[in-house]
């Protein structure tokens, strides 16, 4: 049938000429460079460990990293009952504290990261280090959808809430203290250490445990409704959390921010 001359007629013979091959092999040359870099690239995520970072197996990294998590934050529950800071009144320099702290058990208890190395590259083994812009982005999303229902839920009800006094001059402490404290010495420290060679679930699942655990406390100092609804709640956003270091390039920032809004609207 006639095609307009579009294909050869069928007499025709096409052989192959050496400029045709060349363009040929690299074209295939070049899908195979971009599929290999592609397959070979980290995505900046904490389930890629550093190279140098051991997988916790043995009694004694366990009992490493569960001492180091429980004397951190025994220090942190000390230092905010000894300074009063229950809504992040004394949070900056409680969040310096438990930085240095946290830094120094993954320094010389978990020996990472190896070899003498400078105070900035601790912080950002740690998860300080500059995010990944998703995971601040899909944050802020977050956090703006539950400010917009809370305050929904509010009109709704018609409730009428109550601002603590100088509630405005207590949001950098509480950022401080609930933020970048809590989330440095769980998910920086304890999940991205449980991490490493294991899925996200699993890692996430067991990380949950101390994290519900150390908010057990909560019923020495509050009515037992408040402090059974804080324990409930660790336990549901203990996932997101988690997801958001991941999303943000295992980084504490995305989930710092989550920690901080859940924890000075509740």
């Amino acid at each position: 049938p006639r095609c307009g001359g579009v294909f050869p007629p069928p007499h025709a013979h096409w052989a192959p000429t050496r400029t045709s091959v060349a363009r040929s092999f690299s074209v295939v040359t070049r899908l195979n460079t971009m599929f290999t870099s592609n397959a070979n690239r980290r995505p900046r995520t904490a389930h890629m460990p550093a190279a140098h970072q051991q997988t916790v197996k043995t009694p004694a990294d366990w009992l490493r990293l569960v001492a180091g998590l429980f004397l951190v934050f025994g220090l942190f529950h000390w230092a905010a009952t000894f300074s009063g800071s229950d809504r992040g009144q004394r949070g900056i320099q409680i969040a310096a504290l438990v930085v240095a702290a946290t830094v120094a058990v993954d320094r010389w208890l978990m020996r990472n990261p190896p070899g003498n190395v400078s105070t900035h590259r601790g912080l950002r083994h740690l998860g300080l280090g500059r995010p990944h812009h998703l995971g601040i982005i899909v944050s802020g999303a977050v956090t703006s959808l539950l400010l917009a229902l809370g305050f929904a839920l509010i009109w709704w009800v018609g409730l009428n809430p109550v601002l603590y006094p100088g509630w405005l001059a207590l949001l950098p402490g509480l950022l401080a203290q609930g933020g970048v404290a809590e989330e440095t010495l769980f998910r920086g420290y304890l999940f991205r250490h449980l991490r490493a060679g294991r899925t996200f679930w699993r890692s996430a699942a067991l990380s949950m445990l101390p994290f519900v655990s150390v908010h057990l406390v909560l019923f020495l100092t509050m009515p037992w409704p408040i402090a059974l609804a804080s324990v409930v709640l660790s336990a549901v956003i203990s996932f997101p959390l988690a997801y958001l270091f991941e999303l943000g390039g295992g980084t504490i920032w995305p989930p710092a921010l989550l920690h901080f809004v859940i924890q000075g609207t509740v």
